[in-house]
């Protein structure tokens, strides 16, 4: 295990995009659809899920629920996990073409379901920020486990197939990334950093993985770029960038914007 030296470079990307809206409401995680061109978007603070569409209209897809943290799409159905702020939070599952709800899955004992991802498998993982856990869920039986209890504030997973393993990195002082094996079940260290507060974590078509790290007093956020040896900072606001997803169709980062009720697509250079 290393400890890598953070160099700390501005690098400018092409053109960012941002779309803001009123029915932004503290959006968290972002992922996108490539059969239709859209976009889905979750809002901690009304409890909803809203769509994108490819003409960049914004509609009502999920509301009614209490807060909705990470989102994922997969074999048509839209993941989500719903923070209840009360215990036991739940993990659904919404047809996305028409938002009827296909799957529920409470799990006892969670304090802040957050993240979610799937392997090539199919099986869905999903963090509890607070409770220090990392949870499998088998889809088809319903059935769960914990995978994962030595990560401290365990928050954004990555799933990267080449290597199967899941990307993990963490929120406290001084953030690490971890990797899952999925052959093995063992979890070790990728790096270690000294940013704070790390979030939203993915990976682009080269195999290297992007993290958002809000700041100590969670006032501003800087998107990283971790090439293997060094950590770049690609952009840096006040925007409160969160959740990240790699669209390999645009070539871009989609980002949500907790504070500013945005969401941006940020296009990577070809180099």
């Amino acid at each position: 295990m290393k400890n890598f030296i953070v160099l700390i470079v501005l690098q400018v990307l092409l053109f960012p995009q941002i779309v803001k809206s009123q029915k932004f409401d503290k959006p968290e995680s972002i992922t996108f659809d490539k059969k239709t061109n859209s976009y889905f978007v979750t809002n901690v603070g009304s409890g909803e899920i809203l769509k994108i569409d490819k003409e960049e209209n914004i509609h009502d897809f999920i509301s009614g629920y209490v807060s909705f943290l990470g989102v994922k799409l997969h074999k048509g159905v839209l993941y989500s996990a719903e923070n209840k702020k009360s215990g036991d939070d739940v993990v659904r599952g919404f047809e996305k073409e028409t938002g009827k709800l296909v799957f529920s899955l409470s799990i006892p004992d969670t304090k802040q379901l957050n993240d979610i991802e799937f392997d090539n498998k199919g099986k869905l993982y999903v963090t509890d920020r607070i409770e220090n856990k990392i949870y499998r869920i088998d889809i088809d039986t319903r059935n769960f486990s914990i995978i994962d209890t030595t990560i401290n504030t365990p928050n954004g997973l990555y799933f990267d197939k080449k290597n199967n393993r899941m990307l993990i990195c963490n929120t406290v002082d001084s953030c690490s990334i971890y990797q899952y094996d999925l052959k093995t079940g063992k979890v070790s260290t990728i790096v270690n950093t000294s940013y704070p507060h790390l979030d939203g974590l993915t990976m682009d078509k080269k195999g290297h993985i992007f993290v958002t790290s809000w700041s100590a007093d969670w006032k501003s956020s800087l998107l990283l770029k971790y090439d293997g040896e060094k950590f770049t900072e690609i952009l840096t606001n006040k925007h409160g960038m969160a959740d990240i997803e790699f669209n390999k169709k645009t070539n871009s980062i989609d980002i949500a914007n907790y504070f500013d009720n945005s969401v941006t697509h940020l296009k990577l250079d070809n180099d």
